[in-house]
């Protein structure tokens, strides 16, 4: 990971903006929460206003033998069995969900209905002599009152359909008859109803905005994927355009590459060498510019795989200033390594082209001074940093310095700059070893890059050798090879080329031709050279499978392409094949057909 914070600005639209803002009502999802939560304690509390009506009841009957008790008892259980089968109903109903308004009505009325038939009980009972059972009244109402807040405070009409139906007659009938004792009862259950309409809007109030908390939350979480999912799709459309674009113009710079290796060999010793040699220049310019792509779609299709070992830093170090120590001093920069004796397990080729493009990144935005790379150790982990003392790198633009095809100061698109790819293929390469990655800058005085590595405490030390450029030179025999590819251009340049190299070609537009050539030639073949992308849906594994049915599986085959999509690189890195991207340096061509031989 690369450590830097900075913020995306995120832009909702006006409408979703509109939508956060909506009240309850103009809520459709807050209304099917409220009435969610509703009828999901219906059932609960329904079943204890049964045990609590039915216990004062048979009490107040049992105690006073008031028949009036009877038929406020019919009243309230039927008002009760009128709330249960609504939600019963409810809950059998499939499309419950799609129109929560019908059964919020449907509950307002049930819910209504109970507690008329609870507040009518003061003017059924009394007025009554014994003042225990006056209390034990106000008792059960003023309990039956705040009791049923928790399972209606969702919705705030429903407060007030039941608080003031249950709790208000009482009062009323109290304040009715004379005394000063029932009015002194009358004035507490007036503030008392008063404290519970307080504490349910109180109540309601908090869970409304922790309901619209969470759908506000849910819209913005979809939203956000939404817009992840445009920023995915936009990446993959760049994608498959820069493989289009990069294929398109591979196959004439491979056919370039191809005349003008053999036009040089032609033109050697003569006057015309000087241009050939700018030409050729010019095409190896073009194919880092190409290979630079090529490298970030190999790492997005997931084909490099780190070969992770321990090996002293030194030796990455030594090959480095080997390269680069020519190059800072032509630019009049000094160029210093410090590996302080240590080992790191890694990738040494990758680590060394991650270093390779920091310290190419530096000689290049360094004017004066110069670059120090040391390895410092750090607990378990060795910090290789990379110093210069160059132009800087402002704190809003270090997010950015990461990104492909992005250079500072490079309006101009100055090619002798690079193509601004250096540092995505370093970061992709230490995301692919989980090596973090640092940056720290300060514009007018220089950068810091560091690439933290796991020490190793291994004595042993098993390196890997790296292969020394193979310099073309004659094979020695002559050997016939069938190359096909669906371009003329192509084709013949190929076949100049490898004619010089002692070659017979057999050319071939397509699969049918290249298993005619299979077939009928008298001399052996010993290998085959196919293009990946062929015409009327044919394609090079195809072709190099067809004509190993004929030759044998052991024929001796690579593959080119200019296709540089990650799925096709993936595709072709599967196959097994030796594989070119185009456009092919003839000395790497030439240094694969000469170990195939």
């Amino acid at each position: 990971p690369v450590k830097f914070a900075y913020r995306v600005p995120f832009h909702a639209s006006q409408a979703f903006v509109d939508s956060l803002q909506a009240d309850e009502g103009h809520r459709p999802d807050l209304l099917t929460a409220q009435v969610q939560s509703l009828y999901g304690g219906s059932l609960f509390t329904s079943i204890g206003a049964v045990i609590t009506a039915f216990t004062f009841w048979v009490a107040y009957y049992l105690y006073t033998h008031d028949a009036r008790v009877w038929p406020w008892a019919v009243l309230v259980h039927g008002t009760q069995a009128w709330r249960m089968a609504t939600a019963w109903m409810r809950d059998r109903d499939p499309l419950a969900q799609e129109r929560p308004r019908y059964w919020l009505q449907r509950y307002m009325w049930a819910l209504g209905g109970a507690a008329v038939a609870w507040g009518s009980a003061p003017f059924f009972l009394l007025p009554h002599p014994d003042l225990a059972m006056i209390c034990l009244l106000m008792l059960v109402l003023l309990g039956m009152g705040s009791g049923g807040i928790g399972s209606i405070v969702a919705y705030r009409p429903a407060i007030y359909l039941w608080l003031i139906p249950v709790l208000l007659p009482l009062p009323v009938a109290l304040l009715w008859y004379p005394g000063d004792l029932h009015q002194a009862l009358a004035v507490f259950a007036l503030a008392y109803l008063g404290v519970n309409l307080g504490f349910g809007m109180r109540q309601n109030h908090m869970l409304v905005q922790a309901l619209q908390a969470q759908f506000d939350n849910a819209q913005l979480v979809q939203q956000l994927r939404h817009q992840m999912s445009l920023v995915e799709r936009a990446d993959r459309e760049k994608s498959r355009f820069i493989a289009s674009a990069s294929h398109d113009l591979r196959q004439p710079m491979h056919a370039l590459g191809l005349f003008a290796s053999a036009l040089e060999k032609r033109l050697a010793g003569t006057g015309e060498q000087l241009l050939v040699g700018n030409l050729t220049r010019c095409i190896e310019s073009l194919d880092r510019s190409f290979n630079a792509m090529l490298d970030i779609s190999k790492l997005d299709a997931g084909v490099i795989e780190p070969q992770i070992q321990s090996f002293p830093i030194r030796d990455v170090f030594r090959r480095l200033h080997m390269h680069f120590a020519g190059q800072a001093e032509a630019a009049g920069l000094s160029l210093r390594f410090k590996p302080g004796g240590k080992h790191v397990t890694s990738d040494p080729q990758l680590l060394e082209r991650i270093l390779s493009n920091l310290i190419q990144n530096a000689i290049k935005y360094t004017e004066d001074g110069g670059m120090v790379v040391v390895a410092r150790t750090c607990g378990k982990r060795a910090h290789i940093e990379v110093w210069d003392t160059g132009i800087g790198i402002p704190q809003d633009e270090l997010p950015r310095v990461f990104d492909e095809f992005y250079q500072l100061n490079n309006p101009e698109r100055d090619r002798s700059r690079g193509l601004g790819m250096g540092l995505a293929i370093v970061k992709r390469l230490a995301a692919l070893m989980d090596h973090e990655l640092t940056v720290a800058s300060t514009p007018g005085k220089g950068t810091m890059v560091r690439v933290s590595v796991p020490l190793t405490d291994l004595d042993a030390l098993h390196g890997m050798n790296l292969e020394a450029e193979t310099v073309p030179s004659p094979i020695g025999n002559a050997r016939t090879l069938i190359f096909i590819d669906d371009e003329e251009n192509i084709r013949e340049s190929m076949k100049l080329l490898l004619e010089q190299w002692d070659f017979e070609v057999l050319l071939a537009s397509s699969i049918d031709e290249a298993v005619a050539h299979a077939v009928h030639h008298h001399e052996p073949i010993h290998a085959v050279v196919s293009d990946l992308r062929l015409r009327n849906g044919e394609d090079g594994l195809q072709a190099i499978a067809r004509v190993k049915g004929v030759l044998g599986p052991d024929l001796p085959a690579v593959l080119v392409t200019g296709d540089t999509s990650p799925e096709q690189v993936k595709r072709v890195h599967d196959s097994g094949l030796r594989v070119l991207f185009k456009p092919v340096q003839p000395k790497a061509l030439f240094s694969v057909l000469r170990q195939l031989g």
